[in-house]
């Protein structure tokens, strides 16, 4: 097997740990402390810090892609090709190549190889073992770097933005700054330059208001609630039950794969929600990426919700170009799905991640279909709109979810049969592999309990509060009253995340992307 090197291996600088709860505020203080000329440097100097703390050497990949990228920029913007179109367009396609090239070199050789190692050993053996004594691959080591995904998406969106007549960053601090930011650097959200430059046009006028930090405290303190306390406290059941499917009952099987779809939005938007509190720290706005996915009634409203950067960039920079919907409907519903495809490859070199991929793009073709049948008859798309039509809506749109993070977690298509086979066979299984009793022996559940009733709960009082007092009380009492509530409910998450925690600290599950 030709695998990247393990990210577990290597010293992380994660949301999560004690190390990183230090350096978050030096560098906040550090920044505030610094002339406001100097504030975008020291920041650029901290983001290399926090991406090199992981592996030294991807700086300098980090470096060259952010160099090479501004150039590019700068290139795609010169008066002299502005009417020379077809030259704009082949610099436009040289510098997507490249990027996908030095993604594709990371990301990608291990499956090719694994690939072509299947291959010749189907064809012999003797073959196979020559192949691989010549070339030497066979002990190739890559280390996918962290955040290349993300960031390489984001370099693709500079450059096509500029092609079409957007204005290049001239400033190279702040190009390298909207390409290192640490908040958003590892995994994401996607960021728009536009609106990240935009921040950085006089960083004097940058400041935190009282509002701010306390909303960037508030949620960088439900982030690590996400993570540690609900998140990490999923992940043992879910091995568990992906070890062993052949054991699992089918209660077993629904129950781990529920752990893994809940697990994953904990992790992901808990370390989104790090980040974008994070971000707030130094006057900062990240875009919201995670609007309550769970509430979706179809899967189009689902990828609506769900890591919203992403679907948003593929939409504008994958479906769009390749026709979108102007070019007949058998059309659209093949760029949806080769859309959704490469969607799938682009979290991963994996086959399951290819087939997870497509079973959306054909889960949003069936959707588009199926909205376009409504349209056309009014008594049935009446009836979907009642309650019983829409809590059947939503029934199925979460059945589809739910098999899809099964594909989207198996290490291969066979697991990944074996636990759908397991969640769909009353007779399934014996339940040796005991999911459930791990589930009843976890904190999560009394972590869910308070987290469902204590967050919401200090939010009710807070506003319950200054509506009530808002006849007879001062400006600065209702602010008193308001920092004392948020001062509580940062005290008891933070308390409760600590208690929570399991004993080792897992890095979030999209670093491996």
């Amino acid at each position: 097997m030709y695998t990247p090197l393990p990210v577990h291996g290597v010293a992380l600088l994660l949301f999560n740990s004690f190390d990183y709860l230090i350096f978050l505020p030096l560098v906040a203080a550090a920044y505030w402390l610094t002339p406001a000329k100097l504030r975008i440097p020291l920041l650029v100097a901290a983001s290399y810090y926090f991406y090199m703390h992981s592996f030294r050497i991807y700086g300098l990949l980090l470096g060259g892609l952010t160099l090479a990228n501004y150039l590019i920029g700068l290139g795609l913007a010169k008066p002299a090709l502005q009417n020379k179109p077809s030259q704009k367009r082949l610099l436009l396609i040289a510098g997507i190549a490249f990027n996908l090239g030095m993604l594709a070199l990371f990301k990608y050789t291990n499956l090719l190889l694994d690939t072509l190692n299947s291959a010749l050993s189907a064809m012999g053996a003797a073959l196979h073992s020559e192949f691989f004594k010549s070339t030497g691959v066979q002990d190739l080591p890559i280390i996918l770097p962290l955040g290349i995904s993300f960031f390489v998406f984001e370099f693709i969106h500079y450059i096509t933005d500029v092609h079409k007549g957007s204005k290049p960053v001239r400033n190279p601090l702040r190009f390298a700054l909207f390409a290192s930011f640490f908040p958003s650097q590892i995994a994401g959200p996607i960021k728009r330059y536009q609106d990240f430059d935009k921040q950085l046009e006089d960083p004097a006028k940058l400041k935190v208001t009282e509002s701010q930090l306390t909303e960037g405290l508030w949620l960088i303190a439900r982030g690590l609630f996400k993570k540690v306390a609900l998140g990490d406290n999923l992940a043992p059941i879910v091995q568990a039950g992906f070890a062993n499917p052949q054991l699992m009952s089918s209660t077993d099987a629904w129950i781990a794969a529920l752990a893994f779809a809940f697990q994953i939005y904990y992790d992901f938007s808990g370390y989104t929600d790090i980040g974008r509190g994070s971000a707030m720290l130094f006057g900062f706005s990240l875009p919201e990426n995670f609007n309550m996915p769970y509430i979706a009634r179809s899967l189009k409203d689902f990828w609506h919700r769900w890591h919203i950067s992403l679907s948003t960039w593929l939409r504008d920079y994958l479906y769009i170009p390749m026709g979108g919907s102007k070019k007949g409907e058998a059309s659209t519903l093949g760029n949806l799905f080769m859309t959704m495809v490469l969607g799938g490859l682009w979290h991963g070199a994996s086959w399951t991640f290819l087939i997870w991929g497509a079973f959306h793009g054909l889960g949003l073709a069936i959707n588009r279909i199926w909205e376009a049948f409504l349209a056309k008859h009014p008594v049935l798309k009446q009836a979907g709109e009642s309650l019983a039509g829409q809590t059947l809506a939503y029934i199925v749109t979460m059945l589809t979810v739910l098999v899809g993070w099964v594909l989207f977690y198996a290490q291969s298509l066979p697991q990944a049969l074996a636990v759908l086979q397991a969640m769909f066979s009353p007779q399934a299984g014996s339940e040796t592999c005991q999911v459930s009793h791990l589930l009843t022996q976890s904190t999560l559940i009394p972590a869910a309990v308070l987290y469902a009733l204590t967050i919401p709960s200090l939010k009710i009082y807070n506003s319950l509060a200054a509506i009530s007092n808002l006849a007879n009380q001062s400006p600065q009492q209702l602010t008193s009253l308001s920092r004392g509530s948020h001062a509580f409910a940062l005290t008891v998450v933070l308390i409760m995340t600590l208690e929570l925690a399991p004993r080792m600290a897992s890095p979030f599950i999209y670093f491996q992307f």
